[in-house]
Order: C-alpha cells, then structure tokens, then sequence
C-alpha cells in the first residue's frame, strides 16, 4: 500500500493514553538570547557554535533548542514555508513584567509612559501575558493578563510623584526604597518555569554611596552595593532579562555634572545615571530610552523577546544548585550578539523532581516548550469524499533509532480543538494518523513520549483545502521514498537519489485531457530548475494519482520549492507546493 492511499483510509479515534514518568532531566538547562544587529532572534545556531561558562569552567553542551515565545511578523512578500513543524515551532508565549519607579517621575512625565506601554500592547500576541506595577507604594496594579486592554487602563492609573528639589540624599533614600520593594518583588512574581521580560521605567538611580563622609558613619540613606548584588541574584533566580527605560532629558542633564564617579565637596554622587549604570552590570540590564513622542520604545524589547535558546549542559559531579553564579555565553559566529544573564541559579533536580506522571493528552493541553524528544511533524489535505476532507499527519522522530510509546495531535482554531487523533500503535514507522476537518487555518499540534519516559510537543501551521484547477482539485504535494514495501511518505532528506512525489487530483469527467509535472525551484516565483513529468494513475471515478521522482543527488544541502503542476488542455493551469529539506550527510 502506498503512502497517499494510506493517509487516506487512516481513521480518527481516541484511544485512552496511559501515564508515563518523565525521568530525571539528563543534564542541566541554561537560557539565553541570540540575537543579529537589528534585534531579530538568530534562528539557527548551533551547539558548536556557543561557548558557556559558568564561575570559571567552560561547560560542554550536549544539545541547543530554540524556543519560540512569539510568532514571527509577517514578512512583505511570500516566501517559502517550512518542510515541517519541529518542537521549535511551538509558541509559549512571554511573560513581560513592567514596573513603574513612580517616585523617580515627576507629575506631567506620565505620556512617556503610556506611548511606550501602548507600543509594547500594539505587538503583543494572544499568547503573551503581561503585569504592571508601581513601586514601592503602589504594587501591582494589572495582575499577569492576556488582555491588552488592561495593561492600557492601568497606565492610565499612574502617576509620578517625583519631587522638584530633589538632593543627593534625596536621591539616594528613594533608590533604597525602590531596590528593597523591587527585590521581594521579583521573588514573589519572578517564574523559574520560563524567561520572564522584566521592564524597569525609571528617571534616575543613585548608586551606593555611605550619604555621610565626614562622620564617617552611616547616613540615614546609605546606599550599599549588596543592594544591587540581592537584587541580581534574585532575578537570576526568577530567570528576568531586564531592560531599563530612561527619558532621554536624564541622560542631558547627567552630561552636565562636572562630579567625578566618586562624587565632589565629600558627598556621594547625585548623577541619576551612575545608579542606572550599577543596575546594567549587575542584572545584565539594557537601557533604552523613553521616547517623548510615537510608541517605538518598547518595540525593540517586543522584537527582541521573540525567541530564546535552551542549552543542555553536561551535567558534572559537584554541581553547585540553588545558588547565584557567574554566568556567560558567547556565540562563535560573529553575525550574532548574545543576551545571557551575568549570573544564573541552577535548580537542583533533587528539590524540582520532574516525575510527575505526563500523558500525551497533559502534553497537547499545555503551551509550554517540551523538547526533550526531538520531532518533526507535517499534515496534509486529502478528500475522503466529494463533500469530507482529512488531514494527514505524518510524525518523526530527529532520531530514527528512538521508539515511540505515545503519540497524539490536535488541530487548533481560533483557540479550540477542532478535532483529535491518538496513535494506536506509535512504533509504527512511518507513523500515520488522520483527523476530519473543514476547509480554514489551523495549528497541528502533536505530543509525543517515547520508552524512557523523554516528551516533545511540536507544531505546524497549516492551510486545510483543496487547490482548485478548472472542474479539477487537488490535494496536498507528498514527498517519500521508495522500499520495498512500496513508497513511504518522508519528511527529511540528505543521502537519498531521490524523493517520490504525488499528489491526488480528484473530479472532472471521463475522458478530460490534462498533463502533470513536478518542478523544482530555488524560492516560490524562481525558474524551475528540474522539470519532471508525473504519470497519472486512475484509481476510481473521482480520484487520480500523479507521481513521479525527483532527482536529488546533484542537488547540494538546503530548502526547495516542489510544484506540482496540472495543465488542462484549454490552458488552465493550477498547483499544489510543499518544500523539500535535504540535510547534509
């Protein structure tokens, strides 16, 4: 039986999944961002091409995953799709935490604030949540929400309350008061599970100064650097990557002070930058500026947040757990600028066991980035009857040796499942399933475990429907392989002469003239580079086979554009497209 018969006649239908214990994770996990010039996520770095430290040892990374916390924009022209949805296609979402130092503004300062919170609201995704709060007094005002709305009322309820005739001391006393409401803060609302977006708007910081020199004594608004040292383990340990919003007229003002980084006349420093400056190198911070007009200050960080990676540490003997430590990372292409937190906090397996029981449906139902098992997962639209269609779903593993003990998927739309299929017997190879939908835009969502208890959670968007090419449509491109058992439908490449490609053309009458042939591009509107022709198997009244093979031995590693295309004999032409990855051997 060929693959396209096969995804044809799978059925849909619960089958109960039992629980599977997770073992202990195999080794210890660091994040950080990888990002180009412009503030765009890198989107594929590789393991080799890191470095991490953490204290003074360079640490061997078994494996790097990148998470995906937000969709990407759309780009301006069409361009190619992916071959097939991986674990890194799956949207967690982002968690932005957005404190105000309301004591730093002065009343009148408040539009700074909303235009940056209205840009940051206008590029959030139904995926993101976010908080606001005001420190030290206020608290949270907006509670961690997915409603935009929200957040945009809640900075409408804030207001400065900085003070015109502000001294050193001044200055120094309402830095104290905000790092020690700031720090508990972040220990209460800070998230271990995923990177929280942690964005401070403040208009000046002291840094440490004793405020009483001439005594020699502590002042009543001593400002000591453990200060800052707590606060940065602290968002090390709630995985906070922090960004620092400043007005602009801060920095202009600060440029005028004739004081040295030690202060002048045996006082501390009253510059509102230096204590900004503290906090950067401390958490790892990025300053950027407020702007006084337009929305954009907030649009790099939206940008920025986008995606992450995960590193898979070796684990060693003496892991050192549950305790801030210096930490780097540094990428080895020069292309790409690394944000890691200069200190992290290991969690200790011991005290997080991670033998909760998991069941593929527990798997479906969360949005969290699950990829210890490594897959690759694609559907496809085949008509079951004139007036039914289903999609196909195909599941591999990035390992072949791996064996699968649980496997389902879903289809999501506009937030509901949309439909369900659970794999009777997930060893089988290639692993086939198929789920009724009607025409629209969906997510395929699949869950997998395999026998020693690792899971993995991978998507794909894809478009349910047939192609229409005059009284003719057409189903979805396939790519396989031939075997001996006949052709079976395939979804990553590398040393194989040729992939097999078909697709079905359902309709017309008997008898209607056509002509079918598979192109091979470099992008979607490029020239064909090989042009083969399909041969056309009738196979009842309403459904015929096209296939045919594309050669790939002289095709060097990287993505094609395969076209089906059918020719009617007026002229009337129409195509189905899929790419085609082929790896390096």
């Amino acid at each position: 039986m060929t693959m396209f018969l096969l995804l044809a006649l799978l059925a849909a239908g619960p089958v109960e999944q039992t629980g599977v214990a997770r073992e202990r994770p195999r080794g210890v996990i660091v994040d950080f961002a990888a990002l180009h010039s412009d503030g765009t996520p890198v989107p594929n770095l590789a393991a080799h091409e890191v470095e991490i430290r953490i204290g003074d040892r360079l640490r061997v990374v078994r494996s790097l995953h990148r998470v995906t916390a937000a969709p990407p924009p759309e780009p301006a022209a069409p361009r190619m799709r992916p071959p097939f949805g991986t674990n890194e296609d799956v949207i967690t979402g982002r968690r932005f935490v957005l404190i105000v130092d309301q004591e730093s503004f002065r009343a009148g300062s408040e539009p700074l604030l909303r235009n940056a919170v209205e840009g940051l609201v206008a590029n959030l995704t139904p995926y993101d949540a976010s908080m606001l709060a005001a420190l030290p007094f206020g608290g949270v005002i907006v509670p961690l929400t997915t409603d935009g709305a929200r957040v945009r009322r809640g900075i409408d309820r804030v207001a400065g309350q900085g003070s015109r005739g502000e001294t050193g001391s001044d200055l120094a006393c309402r830095t104290r008061r905000f790092l020690e409401s700031l720090e508990p803060f972040v220990i209460e609302h800070g998230s271990a599970e995923q990177p929280t977006t942690l964005v401070v708007f403040t208009a000046g910081l002291a840094a440490p100064r004793r405020d009483a020199p001439m005594a020699m004594a502590p002042g009543m608004c001593e400002l000591v650097p453990d200060q800052f040292r707590r606060l940065a383990a602290a968002m090390s340990a709630a995985r906070a990557n922090v960004y620092v919003l400043v007005p602009a007229d801060v920095a202009m003002n600060a440029a005028g002070s004739r004081e040295s980084i030690g202060g002048g006349n045996f006082r501390g420093s009253d510059n509102p930058l230096e204590g900004i400056e503290h906090l950067e190198g401390v958490t790892g911070a990025r300053r950027l500026p407020l702007e006084a007009t337009g929305t954009g200050s907030l649009v790099r960080v939206a940008r920025e947040s986008a995606s992450y990676y995960q590193a898979e540490l070796v684990p060693e003997r003496n892991e050192v757990f549950e305790r801030s430590r210096p930490f780097s990372v540094k990428a080895l292409r020069r292309d790409v600028t690394v944000r890691a937190r200069p200190e992290i906090t290991l969690r200790d397996p011991a005290r997080h066991p991670a033998g909760t029981k998991l069941s593929v449906p527990d798997l479906l139902g969360s949005f969290e980035a699950v990829t210890d098992l490594p897959l690759r997962v694609a559907g496809f639209t085949v008509r079951e009857a004139a007036d039914r269609l289903r999609v196909g779903v195909a599941v591999e593993t990035g390992d072949p040796a791996v064996t699968l003990s649980s496997v389902g998927a879903i289809l999501i739309a506009d937030g509901r499942v949309a439909g369900r299929w659970f794999a009777k017997d997930a060893s089988e190879r290639p692993l086939l399933g198929a789920i009724a939908a009607q025409p629209g835009s969906y997510t395929l969502r699949v869950a997998a475990l395999d026998a020693a208890g690792r899971a993995g959670v991978a998507e794909e968007h894809i478009e349910v429907g047939l192609a229409q090419v005059g009284p003719l449509s057409l189903g979805s491109l396939m790519l396989g392989v031939s075997g001996p058992e006949g052709t079976r439908l395939q979804l990553l490449f590398a040393a194989e002469p040729a992939a097999i490609a078909s697709f079905d053309i359902y309709g017309g009458a008997a008898g209607l003239r056509l002509s079918a042939a598979i192109e091979v591009a470099r992008d979607l509107g490029g020239a064909a580079i090989v042009t083969v022709p399909l041969a056309l198997k009738r196979t009842d009244d309403q459904r015929v086979v096209a296939t045919g093979a594309v050669p790939l031995g002289a095709l060097p590693p990287g993505d094609y554009v395969i076209r089906g295309v059918v020719r009617l004999e007026d002229g009337t032409t129409g195509r189905v497209v899929r790419t085609l990855r082929k790896a390096p051997r």
